[in-house]
């Protein structure tokens, strides 16, 4: 007898539950740009890391890898960079591939490119302006450096000359295949063979005996380094390609 009286209450408690409960307020949106970064336009950011004992002022612009759509994401490789600019005296620009189905990701496929690279040329240039214009210089050199999506792409790229850069560094994949022309200005690359990531290694090794077969100014150097954008990848690439940039000059 008292487990039926007891049961009208429960029944009561569920039948307010509803009303009496708020809803869960969403969490606020985060901009797209970390604290440690600035936003220079949507989905564009940027860091001024200084300049070399030198006084000449590199631009590093960073494709990156794979990016999720999960609020915040993108801060790990945004800060990142920062902190790489910064002990290595350059100004990083940081774009955003397209939005996908997958993530935001670089455009890897011919199809793909077709599309999409246009305007993705375009907004880098743009961008390229609007930073020297805040910064109130130009630039003395500018690099590509490419991880994983960003490599694949960063070394189609390369291959086809599609930029006017004075070199690329692909960290953690690249893509060997594909159609390639013979620019007459072939910039130089760095390919840092990230040998403990299994997926990327063989694509890595891939690009650099098709840059050696092609007679390319290339440097390939392999660490035990995972998924990831290596320090020493990084020391070693940015001061080669200073270096090749100079030695034109």
């Amino acid at each position: 007898m008292s487990s039926l009286r007891v049961a009208p209450f429960f029944v009561a408690l569920a039948l307010m539950a509803p009303a009496s409960i708020a809803p869960a307020a969403a969490p606020p949106a985060k901009p797209w740009c970390a604290p440690e970064v600035t936003e220079l336009a949507d989905h564009v950011c940027y860091f001024d890391g200084g300049v070399p004992e030198d006084g000449r002022h590199t631009l590093v612009i960073y494709m990156h890898g794979m990016l999720a759509t999960t609020p915040g994401f993108q801060y790990l490789q945004q800060r990142a960079l920062a902190l790489h600019a910064k002990k290595h005296g350059f100004t990083v620009l940081l774009p955003t591939s397209p939005l996908t189905a997958g993530g935001y990701l670089w455009p890897t496929s011919v199809a793909a490119q077709k599309e999409q690279e246009p305007a993705l040329l375009a907004g880098l240039a743009a961008s390229r302006a609007k930073l020297e214009e805040k910064l109130g210089h130009r630039f003395d050199e500018v690099f590509v450096v490419g991880f994983s999506s960003g490599a694949y792409y960063a070394s189609s790229l390369a291959l086809r000359s599609a930029l006017d850069v004075d070199g690329y560094m692909v960290l953690a994949g690249a893509a060997s295949w594909g159609p390639k022309q013979t620019p007459g200005k072939r910039a130089p690359i760095f390919v840092g063979v990230s040998a403990a990531d299994k997926a990327t290694a063989p694509d890595s090794r891939g690009f650099a005996g098709t840059l050696a077969a092609m007679g390319w100014p290339y440097r390939a150097e392999e660490r035990q380094a995972g998924h990831m954008v290596d320090w020493t990848f990084m020391a070693h690439g940015i001061a080669w390609l200073r270096g090749k940039a100079r030695a034109t000059r």
